[in-house]
């Protein structure tokens, strides 16, 4: 038989873990460093910075704007937003990476409200550019 004090530790720090929330800051989780500048300037709510991500084509979603524009045109858009929406957090949901690429999923807190950003990147010449940018 097993004895039941060796199982009762590791069942304990179990549960203790499980009812613990943890803020983890969006650099602990990112699994590639290529993706820390985006999040950096999505942070800063630097429009001019992100655009330098963008591919030529970008599929770009704001809450009042969707449209598949040229790297300026999104540039122009998400300056206008930002300029509304000046961000003063942003906490990393989710990443996944397949093919090169990654898709990451955050949340983007501004003064009084907050936003869920989404992007896809892709491998284009061994840098990662954004395809498709999301702000809900």
């Amino acid at each position: 038989m097993f004895p039941i004090k060796k199982k009762m530790p590791l069942a304990l720090i179990v549960a203790l873990l499980s009812m613990c929330s943890v803020k983890v800051d969006a650099q602990d989780v990112v699994a590639d460093t290529t993706m820390l500048p985006i999040i950096a300037t999505i942070q800063a709510g630097n429009a001019d910075s992100l655009a330098l991500f963008f591919n030529q084509r970008v599929e770009l979603s704001l809450p009042d704007f969707s449209a598949i524009s040229s790297q300026n045109q999104a540039k122009m858009m998400l300056y206008t937003f930002f300029k509304s929406n000046k961000p003063t957090d942003f906490s990393l949901i989710s990443q996944n990476q397949s093919n090169g690429g990654f898709f990451i999923v955050g949340t983007m807190s501004c003064a009084d409200k907050w936003f869920r950003v989404s992007f896809l990147t892709k491998d284009h010449n061994s840098q990662q550019l954004i395809y498709q940018f999301s702000i809900e």
